[in-house]
């Protein structure tokens, strides 16, 4: 009786501290709302490519780090605290700089904040995979992990309509009082001055836009933090005991190898480590759609606001449809969610074409496919691991799996970021695109499978 009920009430923590923390990642995400504040602030452009890359660095390392300590952990939730209090903390410094400081210390307080946020959900992440696998009952993770995204996608649409709301008339006050002001100063230049004062006005409003929706992801990744050293997790002695000697008798490089080992001999690792590096093509999109048309877009008014709407609505709309289809085979989620993704970068390529990337609103579809087939893959891969990897085997497969496909995607991010430079903003989407369509067909050589037995293989 008390397990099942510390089951209903770790689903119910869970998933509160879930929607706040995705919640808070939506309205600070170092993919969607750092590179655009980035840009924002007036920043150089080439290193708005190289904050997704850093994280994914500092993410890998916090992971590897971490993953024998979790392995031997008794408690596991106060590894997720510490990594989310940590990463919560770190975007104060943009926000408390705002844009008073110079480029280049805009450049290392960026960078700075990107590998401290990539350290922190490292080692965040790993805690919550590893925790899914035994204090969520399998039949609730699928539910579990769509209803977060779901829900808290409609609250962020609140959110980021409501400060639109607020900042809009904020704009057209100070646009009028910037106006009186100088048109009593210069009549005879009315005209001029009346278009220069407003988008002065537009500008500085825009900015306090995009730091608000900062702050208020702040406030909320703190309580989410808070919320989840509410989750009640029981010691396991006989977790612990197993894995113990072979945890703290392995160093980084050993484990590297041995992880690069089990890609070769374990068979269901290696078609999930493929397939990882197969969905970067969907997890890395959403930073160079934010390069490509916040270049355009980063002094139209509301116009972070509108990107988060949209990526917040295809959250809550994703939340419902993977939700409904959450007895479906994971392979096929996953090929559904890149099949969805292959369409979100043609439309994209399509009103680039047309020359149709000034409408706003038409960014805003891609960013709303985009975050809907981001979810479905994300959630579902998460929900793989957790099923076939062995219990005492979980953490160490999150954290190698992670590792390579990391360092696969500093790459692949990086080459990106080049084409982006000197060449031209639809040419990564163009090849994120391509690769969208071969990953839905790869997804679908991934079988669901019950826990495995399998140990990885001593080198």
């Amino acid at each position: 009786m008390a397990s099942r009920e510390n089951n209903r009430w770790n689903y119910r923590v869970l998933l509160s501290q879930g929607i706040l923390l995705d919640l808070s990642q939506t309205l600070s995400s170092p993919r969607l709302v750092l590179p655009f504040l980035y840009l924002a602030l007036g920043a150089p452009v080439f290193f708005a490519g190289m904050l997704i890359p850093i994280v994914q660095i500092a993410r890998m390392i916090g992971q590897v780090v971490s993953a024998p300590f979790l392995s031997t952990a008794r408690f596991s939730k106060w590894y997720m605290t510490l990594g989310i209090l940590t990463t919560t903390a770190s975007l104060a410094l943009i926000g408390l700089t705002g844009g008073s400081t110079s480029d280049d210390i805009k450049i290392i307080i960026f960078l700075t904040v990107a590998t401290i946020v990539g350290l922190g959900q490292g080692l965040s992440r790993l805690a919550f995979q590893n925790m899914l696998g035994y204090i969520v009952q399998k039949h609730a993770r699928r539910t579990l992990l769509f209803a977060q995204t779901g829900l808290s996608g409609l609250l962020a649409i609140g959110v980021a309509w409501a400060t639109q709301a607020v900042y809009s008339d904020k704009a057209t006050t100070d646009a009028q009082d910037a106006t009186a002001t100088a048109t009593v100063a210069n009549a005879a230049d009315t005209a001029a001055t009346t278009d220069t004062a407003a988008k002065a006005a537009d500008a500085v409003a825009s900015l306090d836009e995009h730091l608000i929706l900062l702050w208020i992801g702040i406030g909320v990744g703190l309580l989410s933090g808070f919320a989840s050293m509410m989750i009640r997790e029981s010691p396991s002695v006989t977790r612990t005991k197993e894995v113990s000697d072979k945890a703290t008798s392995n160093k980084f490089f050993s484990e590297l190898f041995r992880g690069v080992h089990a890609v070769r001999q374990v068979a269901w690792f290696r078609r999930f480590v493929i397939a990882r590096i197969l969905f970067l093509s969907v997890e890395l999109a959403i930073p160079f759609y934010v390069i490509h048309f916040a270049t355009q877009h980063k002094g139209t008014p509301n116009a972070l606001s509108i990107f988060v709407i949209a990526t917040s609505l295809g959250l809550a709309v994703g939340g419902l449809v993977w939700s409904r289809y959450s007895r479906w085979p994971l392979s096929n989620i996953m090929s559904l969610a890149a099949g969805i993704a292959s369409v979100a970068a043609m439309f994209a390529i399509g009103i680039e074409y047309w020359g149709h990337t000034g409408y706003i609103q038409l960014c805003a579809v891609v960013f709303f496919f985009v975050s809907i087939a981001d979810q479905g893959i994300s959630s579902a891969r998460k929900i793989y691991i957790a099923n076939v990897a062995a219990a005492d085997e979980r953490a160490y497969y999150i954290a190698i799996s992670d590792t390579l496909v990391g360092a696969i995607a500093i790459l692949i991010a990086f080459f990106l970021g080049i084409l982006a430079q000197f060449h031209d903003g639809a040419w990564p989407i163009f090849v994120l695109g391509s690769l969208n369509v071969i990953t839905a067909f790869f997804a679908l050589k991934l079988r669901d499978m019950t826990s495995q037995t399998q140990a990885v293989p001593e080198g």
